[in-house]
């Protein structure tokens, strides 16, 4: 899936609170923040994507900063780690939801971590590393049209839209409004830029 899907349905994993929506974002935005980073530099740089994608997407560093943010270990480890903490060690109220917010955010980065595993092929991380480099090779792209990546696309621009109506819904600040908004323009504009590029 695109990055902002998976932001969106870590917001609608929050629930009605707004800290619980922002952190189910961030755990839906985080595995792929560094590889963004990564490439946003390298575009700084004037690197053309068919260096970016063919190449430096294969080296090695570039393979363990995805492994390691698209890795069922952490997630699943802060997983367990938030609902140990909330739900045996917490005293107080607060603390209890703090703990709540941490479980949501790890688990959008969790199930950010599952569906890329699942749609996926010959650009899958490696998400058991360090104790295996073993990449899942999927019948299913969400990119790739050989794969059925059209329909993964069209599947995936639908649950976005739906769960942004939710989300408008949900919260009527303008802020909040905006940044849907924001993530809905995505949809257009990441195939509008490997299309005119």
């Amino acid at each position: 899936m695109h990055t902002q899907t998976h932001i969106i349905m870590g917001a609608a994993l929050g629930g009605r609170s707004v800290r619980n929506a922002w952190a189910g974002a961030a755990g839906g935005l985080l595995p792929d923040l560094p590889m963004l980073l990564a490439v946003l530099g390298l575009k700084i740089m004037s690197v053309p994507d068919p260096i970016i994608f063919g190449i430096i997407y294969w080296q090695e560093w570039m393979q363990v900063m995805n492994g390691i943010a698209h890795n069922f270990f952490l997630w699943g480890g802060l997983i367990l780690l938030a609902f140990w903490r909330r739900e045996r060690l917490a005293a107080t109220a607060g603390a209890i939801d703090r703990w709540g917010t941490v479980m949501v955010f790890a688990v959008s980065g969790f199930l950010h971590t599952l569906i890329d595993f699942l749609c996926h092929r010959e650009d899958a991380h490696m998400s058991f590393w360090p104790l295996s480099r073993w990449k899942l090779m999927s019948p299913v792209s969400y990119w790739d049209g050989a794969h059925y990546g059209h329909i993964v696309s069209a599947f995936e621009a639908v649950l976005g839209l739906v769960l942004a109506l939710v989300l408008f819904g949900r919260f009527g600040n303008r802020w909040t409004r905006t940044v849907l908004a924001l993530a809905m323009l995505l949809y257009a504009a990441v195939p509008a830029y490997f299309i005119l590029r």
